[in-house]
Order: structure tokens, then sequence, then C-alpha cells
């Protein structure tokens, strides 16, 4: 739907997609997380926290959410895909703890810094 919008201009795609590689074989091919971050890829997009990070899809060491706010119940289903040519310029990327956000959300916060550096 957004495929003219996101190859005219650069886009960020940011949020809770409640979804993880750790479940495509519950979803058809097609429609589950490897097939988006492949699209999202094609479209010119990478995870602003997996490129930082260097892990892959599904095996995130910092969760976004716990299901049910319980702590032994983390998954890491919330993104920021950023242009791929953007993600030299993160700086920093941080995950809210457990400890300081359970009594807001059972999402945590993900920041991502950037700041541009000439080629």
């Amino acid at each position: 739907m957004y495929r003219d919008l996101i190859t005219a201009t650069p886009t960020v795609l940011i949020g809770d997609l409640n979804s993880s590689v750790i479940w495509d074989a519950q979803h058809p091919r097609e429609l589950n997380h490897s097939a988006l971050v492949v699209l999202l890829s094609e479209l010119g997009l990478v995870s602003a926290y997996h490129s930082f990070c260097g892990e892959a899809h599904g095996k995130e060491t910092r969760p976004t959410y716990y299901f049910r706010w319980n702590e032994q119940q983390p998954f890491h289903i919330d993104y920021c895909f950023i242009p791929e040519i953007w993600a030299r310029d993160v700086r920093r990327v941080e995950i809210g703890s457990y400890d300081n956000w359970k009594q807001h959300s059972d999402h945590r916060p993900l920041l991502v810094s950037l700041q541009h550096s000439e080629p």
C-alpha cells in the first residue's frame, strides 16, 4: 500500500508490529515476519536495532514486550525500520528496562539515535 511513498522519500516505520521470526511457522510463508523483513529490505529499509546490534531477527537479546507484564515471557515485537543508507548514522539503540517501565506498559520504549555524517 505504501510502496510508492517508501521508495519516493526517506521513510521510517516504527512501532509494535506484533511480529517475530519465532512465530513464522504459524503464518503463511508470504505473510510471516521473515517475508516482511524481505519486503522492507527490497524497499530499502532495515531494522535499526538488528543492524546496530548485529543480531538476527528472532535472536534478539533485548525484548521490547513482556506478555501480560510477565518478566518470564519476553518477546521482541517492536521495531524501527529506517532507510538502509541511514544505518551507518545510527549512534545508539536502547530499549527500556523491565523494572523502569513495568508500571507503565507491557512494552518497552525503543530509542534510536541517528547523527548524519558526511560520506
